[in-house]
């Protein structure tokens, strides 16, 4: 598509007979980028006045409307129009060349997710094809048009960052160096470039360039901002140092070092299957965390052919099962053989079982089902208090955390997880401090301080990352891209939730996908991507839905109203309804309440909901987290 608006360099347009015009004239140069950096929008005579006289003066009404009546002719005579003492510029969703770049940036994003950085690439290069020089060039000193030439400044780093990821991933790690070297050349403190760099240079054989460049980053951050690498900059470099290290080990032969999964079929082939079975539940809590969820259920499900009666297999199976297609049979199955045992007057004894339990419980509480979890966890604690096992402890105070904040008990949350991190701390335990410190995050994050937020994930994030966990990196990656997003930086916040979602793709977990698309397509709406957000909903909605959890279709549904047309809003909001009810959860209430105020037909109403939306948080203890929900900002500001 030929854009009809030319931003991506000295201000310039399309005129009606085809031909692009770069406007000499300083005046008309000003007068243009002021309305386009406000395009759609209604740009006060004194502005622009001041945008084309300066602030010393010297116009006159006649001037500004000769100079307006110079552009109209450029642009079409109903493109320029007068409200009062406002002008206004319309343009077309694809008409401005900025439009077209943040487009291409969309579809290079979704293209890297969907594992294609050859496609991203190019998408990228066709983008940057349309830069002719600095934003709004010659006109970006204007006191209008700064703040749009800034964020496009922002916009075009954000693209050559992408695009130098792409050609990373596209297997041209000398290209990607390149690129990468120019974005640090010109600004040593942006991390995504200095990552992409670190992660080039090695992919490219040259690794101790790699590490040089990692502790060369470090030194410029601590003595220019006092800042200590991003978790994505760290990650790279314990990649690195781990590849370094299981490099240099000896290579070991023989069937005393088969993998765990070898090692149960090898048992299970020369007859020992009930050896197999016992060691392949030991494993289970591995696989859980690690990511072989899928290949360690289906190993459980094959030694169960013959061992249908074991209830800690079928435990840890289910538990497996839990975030796959297959959650929704696998969470029956724990119902079914849970119900039946406990009412013929069974316990639940073994640690091992106990386990599991907990795991289950920490999924039906992530799902919006506060009393499935809080029966998983009743039943689960003989088992872990019989043993005095403090690990176990640990983790039950974790899950009981998590159906604490559900419930609206945010002190009480904050007090189990900070016993749960100490416990951990002690042991040592890196798993364990991973999960704390995720949900410790998490009540930071709703809590309002994002900072805080970002630290604590982007800590759990690294050792994730040490520990070779995917399920638990793209988790929390997740995490942290939806919290850079909120604290301003989009570019940044965006790419990581692009990189989640293709992580989840890798791992093949249906839920992690929705997830990470979902938390994405809330960052295209708070973008005003409408189209995208309302897709990136619509996708997860559809898991939720079949996997039958109703926190994931209380917020989704919520979400997909808002960007929805009014006509479908309606039964998605009702639908939201029902849903957050299900859970109890006062916040998921407070979101679908903000929905209706969003979508009501009077001010009346829209104030009505809004308040009401503020009692529900206020009584839970949990505020609006700053920047979740600019329209909703927007919306209170306008009713006053």
């Amino acid at each position: 598509m030929t854009p009809r608006f030319l931003v991506l360099g000295p201000p310039a347009v399309r005129a009606v007979d085809g031909r692009a015009v770069t406007l000499t004239g300083p005046r008309d140069r000003a007068i243009l980028a002021a309305l386009l950096a406000r395009r759609n929008r209604t740009v006060a005579v004194e502005v622009l006045a001041e945008a084309g006289w300066g602030a010393e003066g010297g116009w006159t009404p006649n001037a500004l409307q000769a100079r307006i009546s110079h552009l109209r002719r450029l642009v079409g005579p109903d493109r320029i129009v007068r409200e009062g003492g406002h002008y206004l510029l319309r343009t077309g969703p694809d008409e401005g060349d900025d439009d077209l770049l943040r487009e291409a940036l969309d579809r290079a994003r979704a293209r890297l997710a969907a594992g294609a950085p050859k496609e991203a690439a190019a998408a990228l290069e066709e983008g940057l094809a349309l830069v002719r020089g600095e934003p709004y060039e010659g006109a970006d000193a204007c006191a209008a048009v700064t703040p749009a030439a800034g964020r496009l400044r922002e916009l075009l780093v954000a693209v050559r960052e992408v695009h130098a990821r792409a050609v990373l991933e596209a297997g041209d790690a000398r290209g990607a160096a390149d690129l990468a070297t120019a974005l640090v050349a010109e600004d040593p403190l942006r991390q995504h470039a200095q990552a992409v760099l670190v992660e080039a240079l090695d992919r490219d054989g040259r690794r101790a360039e790699a590490l040089a460049g990692y502790a060369r980053a470090r030194r410029v951050l601590a003595e220019a901002a006092g800042l200590e690498p991003a978790p994505e900059l760290r990650a790279v470099q314990a990649r690195i140092l781990a590849d370094e290290r299981s490099s240099a080990r000896p290579e070991a032969a023989g069937p005393g070092v088969l993998q765990p999964p070898d090692m149960i079929r090898w048992l299970a082939r020369h007859g020992h299957r009930q050896a197999a079975l016992d060691l392949a539940v030991r494993c289970a809590w591995g696989w859980w965390l690690a990511g072989d969820r899928g290949r360690g259920r289906r190993l459980l499900l094959d030694l169960l052919g013959d061992r249908p009666d074991s209830t800690t297999a079928r435990l840890w199976a289910a538990a497996l099962a839990a975030h796959d297609r297959d959650e929704p049979a696998a969470l029956a199955d724990v119902r079914t053989l849970l119900d039946g045992h406990l009412a013929a007057g069974g316990r639940i004894e073994s640690s091992v079982d106990g386990l599991a339990l907990l795991v289950l419980a920490d999924r039906h509480a992530e799902r919006g089902e506060p009393d499935r979890a809080t029966a998983l966890l009743a039943a689960a604690r003989p088992a872990v208090e019989a043993v005095g096992d403090p690990w176990g402890t640990a983790l039950d105070d974790l899950v009981h955390a998590r159906v604490r904040l559900a419930a609206g008990r945010a002190d009480e949350a904050q007090a189990r997880a900070s016993a749960a991190l100490a416990v951990f701390e002690s042991l040592p335990d890196a798993a364990g401090r991973m999960r704390a410190l995720e949900l410790l995050g998490y009540l930071d994050e709703v809590a309002g301080d994002l900072g805080r937020a970002a630290r604590r994930y982007g800590d759990a994030l690294l050792l994730a990352v040490q520990g070779g966990w995917p399920h638990a990196q793209c988790h929390l990656s997740v995490r942290l891209g939806s919290v850079t997003d909120l604290r301003g930086d989009h570019a940044g916040g965006r790419q990581r939730l692009a990189e989640a979602t293709a992580l989840a793709r890798r791992v093949a977990s249906p839920s992690l996908l929705a997830w990470a698309g979902n938390t994405l397509a809330l960052a295209d709406a708070r973008a005003g991507h409408r189209a995208a957000a309302e897709r990136g909903h619509r996708q997860a909605l559809g898991w939720y839905r079949y996997a039958g959890s109703v926190a994931g279709v209380a917020m989704t549904a919520a979400a997909l109203a808002r960007v929805s047309t009014s006509a479908r809003a309606a039964a998605l909001l009702d639908q939201a309804e029902r849903a957050a009810a299900a859970t109890r959860d006062p916040r998921a209430v407070a979101y679908v309440v903000e929905g209706r105020a969003l979508t009501a037909r009077t001010d009346e109403r829209a104030r009505h909901f809004v308040a009401l939306a503020r009692r529900l948080r206020a009584e839970a203890g949990r505020p609006r987290v700053p920047g979740e929900q600019p329209d909703l900002d927007r919306l209170e500001e306008r009713l006053g």
